[in-house]
């Protein structure tokens, strides 16, 4: 069992590693030489997808619509999660159970009215056009309604008891009690917008308003056989979120044992 699972490891592990070993070479070398390490180790690369092709600004867009959307998810499912949890009021449990129904609603059925939307916003072609569909995520309500119910009611109680307001009971017991699926919400989010295509490329048709996911589709049609430059933009688009996940990494694995999802 151990060998499979070894055998697993390297095979998912194996692609990962060779682009980084790409993205090290020099174009002939790797389009001719078999080797695994480069003979020869280049940065130039990465120079050259950073210096030519607009990439700065598109890291630039998607940290900040990435940034943005997880910060208002957590504060958004942080707090009706706490409703739904804690609070008691007539059709909570049918108002809960349509929200949950929109997670069966594939993203290709609300596409056009979302766009239609946000025209009539006038966001088009602007940022505020992908993080407003993401304020909220009926998921990350979901998952923090499920670990906040297994914090005790007599806890809110006695806050109140003690005169502490309702804000103050979820600002400084509630939050701070939910730090490990805060942690693994907020990778959840993040990765999906950093890596979000369709929307992006719907609602974005200007060049410098490009997200990453969009800017290395482009590079297909402008350098079509570059595979050093592909690889080394995949390792610069990579890097964020590998950071975001170590700092992250026990409070994620933790969040998501706590509140029982898998995955």
């Amino acid at each position: 069992m151990h060998g499979l699972l070894i055998l697993l490891c390297v095979a998912a592990v194996m692609p990962f590693l060779w682009a980084v070993m790409a993205s090290f070479k020099f174009f002939k070398e790797l389009n001719t030489s078999r080797e695994f390490f480069p003979k020869v180790w280049t940065l130039r690369n990465y120079e050259e997808i950073i210096t030519r092709v607009g990439f700065t600004d598109a890291m630039r867009n998607s940290i900040i619509v990435a940034v943005v959307v997880t910060v208002c998810v957590l504060l958004t499912s942080s707090a009706l999660g706490y409703v739904f949890s804690k609070y008691r009021f007539p059709g909570k449990e049918k108002l809960f159970a349509a929200l949950l129904s929109t997670l069966m609603l594939p993203f290709a059925v609300v596409l056009v009215p979302l766009y239609i939307t946000i025209v009539s916003l006038g966001l088009q072609n602007q940022l505020a056009g992908i993080i407003v569909t993401g304020v909220w995520s009926t998921f990350g309500m979901f998952m923090m309604r499920q670990f906040m119910e297994s914090i005790p009611s007599e806890l809110i109680d006695a806050a109140r008891i003690d005169g502490s307001s309702e804000f103050r009971i979820f600002s400084q017991i509630i939050v701070p009690l939910s730090a490990a699926p805060l942690a693994a919400l907020a990778v959840f989010t993040f990765l999906a917008q950093w890596d979000n295509y369709l929307w992006p490329l719907v609602v974005i048709n200007s060049p410098d308003k490009q997200t990453l996911p969009l800017l290395l589709a482009g590079l297909r049609s402008l350098y079509w056989s570059r595979y050093d430059l592909w690889t080394a933009g995949s390792m610069l688009t990579i890097l964020p979120v590998m950071t975001l996940y170590i700092f992250a990494s026990r409070h994620f694995i933790q969040g998501v044992a706590m509140t029982g999802i898998r995955g």
